[in-house]
């Protein structure tokens, strides 16, 4: 009898530390299959809120968005502890779907001041454009520093300086481009004076500064457009770094689930 009971007060901690094995070797289905086995036949446990989420949480790290949307939805339902974390995996449910309205309905349980919400609203802020008003969103917290100037740069700026042949890109950063495209459209227009009051051969003057000409606008549109796809990559490297940095600091903890 006494073997029994002891085997009783093992299971519980097993199939907890089963599914916590499997969610780490990346068993995302199985883990969370075991994390519901835990939470229905030990709903009393103290971990049984945690394993609740996890499940849900497990779910959709397989992709099986519809199952986790349950399991979030039914653990605000019942009031289970680390409601925010399961409005917040909601939200971000909702917004891969493209479904605004639920996004936002989310986005408003969320107490004002709880890192989740702030970090949606800087990541909405940053595919806005707007990394102002993002870096704002997060003042104070551990994502600010990953919400950073992107430095971009004018298109038409880049253009207009471009009239000086190489300059627009030499102030883009572009430095062998620029060099290159000083020395052809000069040099194409130092040939047209030649030809044209050295040698006074029309002709191939015209020819020349023709050249010379195409070139020239040549590289004003090209920096024009190399603005453009220089500002989108650096646009691209920090919603990466504050995704990345989301993914690290935006996990929920087991310490989470203690606290109403």
């Amino acid at each position: 009898m006494i073997l029994i009971l002891s085997q009783v007060q093992v299971y519980p901690e097993q199939i907890f530390s089963f599914a916590e094995e499997l969610y780490s070797e990346g068993k995302y289905r199985e883990a969370a299959l075991e994390y519901i086995r835990f939470f229905s036949l030990f709903p009393q446990s103290d971990s049984a809120d945690y394993a609740h989420f996890m499940a849900g949480y497990s779910y959709k790290m397989a992709k099986l968005l519809d199952f986790a949307e349950e399991i979030f939805k039914r653990h605000i339902r019942e009031k289970r502890r680390g409601m925010v974390w399961a409005h917040y995996e909601l939200a971000k449910i909702y917004l891969y779907k493209g479904d605004t309205f639920k996004f936002y309905e989310q986005l408003s349980e969320m107490p004002e001041n709880s890192l989740q919400r702030k970090s949606l609203v800087a990541w909405m802020k940053l595919q806005d454009g707007n990394w102002v008003e993002a870096k704002r969103a997060v003042e104070g917290t551990v994502l600010e520093r990953y919400v950073k100037d992107p430095q971009l740069k004018s298109p038409r700026k880049a253009a207009l300086l471009s009239i000086v042949p190489g300059l627009g890109r030499y102030w883009l950063g572009d430095r062998g481009t620029a060099l290159m495209g000083f020395f052809t459209v000069t040099g194409f227009y130092a040939l047209g004076f030649y030809y044209k009051f050295k040698e006074k051969r029309d002709i191939p003057a015209y020819a020349s500064f023709g050249a010379g000409l195409a070139f020239h606008a040549g590289q004003i549109y090209g920096s024009y457009v190399f603005a453009k796809v220089l500002n989108r990559e650096r646009w691209r490297e920090l919603l990466e770094e504050y995704s990345r940095a989301v993914e690290n600091f935006m996990n929920p903890k087991f310490e989470d689930f203690f606290k109403r």
